[in-house]
């Protein structure tokens, strides 16, 4: 490999320059999207922090677990807002496909 192959050329800069906004901006709309996707509040949603015999959130298709210690910390759902317990039930449950 020479000296050539590592040089960026001032067109390639400006283009990647120009790029890095879009890119930021979609990163800025996806977090936004997912923030705004959980839209129920917990009484609307009858969350409860026990199961509903053996329906519980960490079952649920909707659940998004902790990443550290999943399956005793809290972790939050696609559609309710707030801190969702693993041993947690709402109205919403889905269960996950197996």
């Amino acid at each position: 490999m020479n000296d050539d192959d590592k040089t960026i050329s001032r067109g390639g800069m400006i283009q990647k320059l120009a790029l890095a906004p879009i890119a930021i901006g979609a990163l800025v709309a996806l977090r936004a999207e997912a923030d705004a996707a959980a839209s129920v509040d917990q009484k609307t949603a009858a969350y409860q922090t026990h199961p509903s015999g053996s329906k519980k959130c960490s079952g649920c298709s909707l659940f998004i677990p902790a990443k550290t210690n999943p399956m005793k910390s809290p972790g939050t759902c696609k559609l309710v807002k707030g801190s969702i317990q693993p041993n947690g039930y709402c109205k919403f449950f889905s269960a996950k496909a197996h």
